[in-house]
């Protein structure tokens, strides 16, 4: 699985009706026979139709069909009765289930298939291919959420739509995001995530989108994937999968992104921050309200977002919007309203320091790309008029054999951006000290820390108003405490000035 389903009810996806309480689902087309039918399973029990699906057993399942899926960790199966106590329409189970129907409680419908998983994705399909709603599908290494988000808001302002919430792009979080369209809904954005082989593939047989946007082919997930070919390969199933009749969005600053404009049958389009191509952008500047740029080198717009990165995803979301009839003025009117991102290089003051949390995860691109925006900033600054830049890193994960490689290159990075001061959190990411050194950043600099704790005490002593500290690592190092606690405490006090003076490196 790509992304984990949030402890918020997974079928509450954002723009979907809910269903009446205890009643049956008019104009539904979810009942016993249908699903059966799409399915291949058979109905062990007959009841009304359901309103929704849901495969949460905690979260509300009145009226809704319960799908029981199957984990490493986890059995859908052992909630059946409860659910259909609390109200379910209907309960998916698979061969394994034992119970009897005279045996479950409650009341409603039962079809048993051969794998819940699989018909999850292809009660998905079918709710898909009964909605006339233009599709958007979203994948790449990095950027697909923001982009996502961005587009949703954007078509959100123009036409009725929805979008997969939070990083609902697994094969649970998909199919999820696809039973939120309605008979009027216009659009829907579908982000589309990976971590193995065949898994975009599968999941765009199962959106069919009209329109894909590829952001940028970096390493990531390389434990699954095996190397950046293989996340090449990966990624260029959503333009392989795309109509003839649809529309191919791609970065065209990206070698790999570009290579796919050959295996698709739909019309591209190449977005670039270095090259007049279909949609670019010229004079690309960062400040303290975000990015500005001229879209085709004369049209100014505003970012509320820092980042070149965040050009790309921008330029992606002007190309979709407009090729779905959305006025161009209409587009950038709503990307410079767009509202902040959580943990995604946000702004947090405290005491005189800003702290960007950037905390949502990492890979290299990702991270790249956060220190080119930090140093950006002090563009067109006068020498001294702001304070340092202080860089805290933990562990890029899933990197397999590459890991060390990538991490001491990222270290190199920190010194070409000319970052002051470098904190390395936990045994892996000791190599992004490594390779700092190793490119010239005084060791004095460079510290390698085991814990945010440790982290915590030594910012505290070394922060002094005007720094700028960028926080980054994968999820599952929990960085976004350490921001939490730095906003918490330093606001309380102003931070003392730093024990020891540091220059640029």
């Amino acid at each position: 699985m790509v992304a984990p389903m949030s402890r918020r009810s997974p079928d509450a996806v954002e723009g979907g009706a809910e269903p009446r309480r205890g009643r049956a689902a008019r104009g539904s087309w979810l009942t016993a026979a249908a699903v059966a039918r799409v399915t291949g399973g058979e109905i062990l029990a007959r009841g009304t139709a359901a309103a929704a699906v849901t495969p949460d057993p905690r979260g509300d399942c009145a009226g809704r069909l319960f799908v029981a899926l199957r984990g490493a960790n986890h059995d859908g199966h052992r909630f059946c009765a409860d659910a259909l106590q609390r109200g379910a329409a209907g309960i998916l189970v698979d061969r394994g289930y034992g119970a009897q129907p005279k045996d479950r409680g409650g009341s409603g419908f039962v079809v048993r298939v051969a794998d819940t998983g699989k018909a999850l994705l292809d009660l998905a399909a079918e709710h898909r291919r009964r909605h006339r709603a233009r599709v958007i599908g979203i994948t790449g290494s990095c950027g697909k959420t923001s982009t996502k988000d961005w587009l949703g808001a954007v078509l959100a302002a123009s036409m009725p739509t929805v979008r997969s919430p939070a990083s609902y792009n697994n094969q649970i979080g998909v199919p999820l995001a696809l039973f939120a369209i309605e008979p009027k809904t216009r659009a829907a954005v579908v982000e589309i995530g990976t971590n193995a082989p065949g898994e975009i593939a599968q999941l765009t047989e199962v959106v069919r989108p009209d329109v894909g946007i590829v952001t940028c082919v970096a390493p990531a997930h390389l434990e699954g994937l095996g190397s950046l070919d293989g996340v090449l390969r990966e990624k260029a199933a959503l333009p392989q999968g795309l109509p003839e009749d649809g529309l191919c969005i791609l970065n065209g600053d990206d070698a790999s992104c570009r290579a796919m404009a050959e295996l698709t049958r739909a019309k591209v389009q190449l977005t670039s921050v270095t090259r007049a191509t279909d949609w670019f952008a010229t004079d690309v500047r960062f400040h303290a309200l975000g990015t500005t740029f001229l879209l085709q080198g004369e049209r100014p717009v505003t970012l509320p977002r820092l980042g070149t990165h965040n050009v790309y995803n921008a330029l992606a979301v002007i190309a979709a919007a407009c090729h779905l009839g959305v006025a161009e003025e209409d587009v950038l009117r709503a990307l410079a309203a767009l509202p902040s991102l959580a943990r995604r290089l946000e702004p947090k003051r405290a005491g005189g320091v800003t702290i960007f949390d950037d905390t949502y995860n990492m890979n290299p691109q990702s991270a790249r790309a956060a220190l080119q925006a930090i140093a950006g900033l002090a563009q067109g600054e006068p020498k001294g008029s702001t304070g340092r830049r202080v860089v805290v890193f933990g562990e890029m994960l899933e990197l397999g054999e590459q890991s060390r490689a990538l991490h001491e290159e990222l270290g190199a990075e920190v010194v070409r951006t000319r970052q002051d001061l470098l904190l390395c959190i936990g045994a892996g990411a000791q190599p992004i000290a490594d390779g700092a050194i190793a490119a010239g950043m005084a060791a004095q600099r460079v510290h390698c820390l085991a814990d945010a704790g440790a982290a915590f005490d030594l910012l505290q002593r070394e922060l002094r108003a005007g720094d700028q500290v960028l926080c980054k690592a994968s999820r599952r190092i929990a960085l976004d405490r350490l921001v939490d606690r730095l906003q918490a405490e330093l606001g309380a006090a102003a931070p003392a000035a730093g024990a020891a003076e540091a220059g640029r490196g």
